[in-house]
């Protein structure tokens, strides 16, 4: 993320280095009108500019000026589908790009295909506050120029905003899903920018595998160099412990590798995983998704950074919800090396206590994974405090502190799903640690209404500074 001028000139097309002020530009291309675009190195002025030929020859500054000024915002896509699946599922990746700044942007594409042939760049245009919702990546990319051959594709896409005047006004949502009788059964996920990709080790959890679903674990090189990763899987059930370290996987500038039912190879019936990055300086991106046996359908687990949890009073987990059709699972691991106790406050108007919160806790032990299927009804049949016989809708947040020290190495999930096609549709979140939650503006990308889609919009006070009420404006 940087300055980014276009330059207007001739001599471009073979440019082999960009200098602003003697300083090399890390970051350029040749668009397809001839032009040089450019991110400005830190600590340089554009006022000298000076380009390189193979062949040395060289444009001076006085021979282009400076059309255009912005910032540039590369995201990173972990994939997008056009691509068959098991129980004859057919997945197709929705793109859609959101410009919400006050000026037309160019779109640069990057895909490196990891199924099918076909890596390749490609150009586009998105006009100032424009949101496009575009029903086939694929496809769109093709029309664009970029060489995808027939049958099955997949890739992971880099998106480059150029022109931003900041470079957290483009955005880009994806939605990757399969046809299923009166609709589509799928999930979603976003473009990831610089601080949004990877380092450090990261966790997965809420992983299984048994008749009703199956999870896979994916990896992508978000970066320009080859790096290793190493993938090991650990058993969550306390009366069948064990651990699996999977061979190190290298991966080369935006391949995607993904390990299919990963807890069947390992042996286990239900688990997490660690990701961690072995050799390389590259960025990296990882996810699981727990696939429904029956529909196909799909959560998308995020991963967790491991020191995301380090020091962290306490988690918000958004929303635990029993309706007439919905339910919530309550998944909690414990990565720790040590046991831990867990309480609980589940906090929702139908709760029949003076401040409408239930009370539990939980003690895992070290290494142990707990996946609660209908976690309100649990809690009913526990007669646990304030929940009501069912009928009554219950919805609201779910908090988690330890009863002593923090909540290192604790993950918390939660999986809300519907029953449909065989199974259940659903998706899957984590937990928010004490300190990273929303504080200013937030911004929700790629909302629908129409015949086939509906949006909703939740907003979560988790009382982390005190106990007053939070006032929201929604534009």
């Amino acid at each position: 993320m940087g300055t980014w001028v276009t330059l207007a000139g001739t001599g471009f097309v073979a440019a082999s280095q960009v200098r602003f002020n003697g300083v090399s530009a890390i970051e350029f291309e040749v668009t397809s009108d001839r032009r040089l675009c450019a991110v400005v190195p830190a600590g340089a002025d554009s006022g000298l500019i000076s380009v390189v030929t193979p062949e040395g020859t060289g444009v001076s500054a006085a021979e282009f000026t400076v059309t255009d000024a912005g910032i540039l915002s590369r995201l990173f896509v972990p994939i997008v589908l056009k691509l068959g699946g098991q129980a004859g599922s057919f997945y197709t990746s929705e793109l859609t790009l959101t410009n919400r700044s006050s000026r037309d942007v160019g779109i640069g594409y990057t895909y490196t295909a990891s199924f099918g042939s076909g890596s390749g760049t490609a150009l586009d245009l998105l006009g100032a506050g424009r949101q496009r919702v575009i029903p086939d990546a694929i496809a769109y990319l093709t029309s664009l120029g970029v060489p995808i051959g027939g049958g099955g594709a997949g890739g992971t896409l880099q998106v480059d905003f150029s022109s931003l005047s900041s470079g957290l006004q483009g955005a880009v949502t994806v939605r990757t899903a399969t046809p299923v009788p009166n609709g589509q059964a799928g999930l979603a996920y976003l473009g990831l920018n610089a601080l949004e990709s990877l380092n450090g080790p990261v966790w997965l959890t809420g992983l299984r595998q048994n008749a009703v679903d199956r999870s896979n674990l994916a990896l992508q090189n978000a970066g320009d160099e080859g790096i290793t990763l190493r993938v090991t899987v650990f058993s969550g059930d306390l009366l069948a412990p064990g651990s699996r370290v999977f061979p190190e996987k290298s991966l080369g500038p935006g391949e995607f590798f993904q390990y299919n039912a990963i807890l069947d190879a390992a042996g286990f019936g239900q688990g997490y995983a660690k990701v961690e990055r072995i050799s390389g300086k590259a960025p990296y991106y990882a996810y699981a998704v727990i696939n429904d046996q029956a529909n196909s359908d799909g959560s998308f687990v995020f991963p967790v950074r491991e020191d995301s949890l380090a020091g962290k009073q306490g988690q918000t987990l958004p929303v635990i919800v029993e309706t007439e059709f919905f339910n919530s699972e309550l998944t909690v691991a414990n990565v720790s090396a040590f046991p831990k106790i867990l309480d609980f406050s589940l906090v929702a108007d139908a709760i029949q206590t003076i401040n409408h919160t239930a009370r539990f806790r939980l003690m895992l032990q070290a290494g142990e994974q707990r996946i609660i299927p209908d976690i309100v009804d649990r809690l009913r049949q526990a007669s646990v405090a304030g929940i009501v016989p069912a009928g009554p809708v219950i919805a609201g947040a779910l908090f988690a502190t330890a009863s002593s020290g923090d909540m290192s190495g604790i993950v918390i999930g939660a999986r809300t799903g519907s029953p449909g096609g065989g199974g259940q549709y659903g998706v899957f979140y984590n937990g928010i640690p004490y300190g990273s939650a929303s504080t200013g503006s937030a911004w929700i990308y790629g909302l629908q209404q129409n015949a086939e889609n509906r949006s909703n919009l939740a907003l979560v006070n988790t009382g982390e500074v005190d106990g007053s009420e939070s006032v929201f404006t929604i534009d």
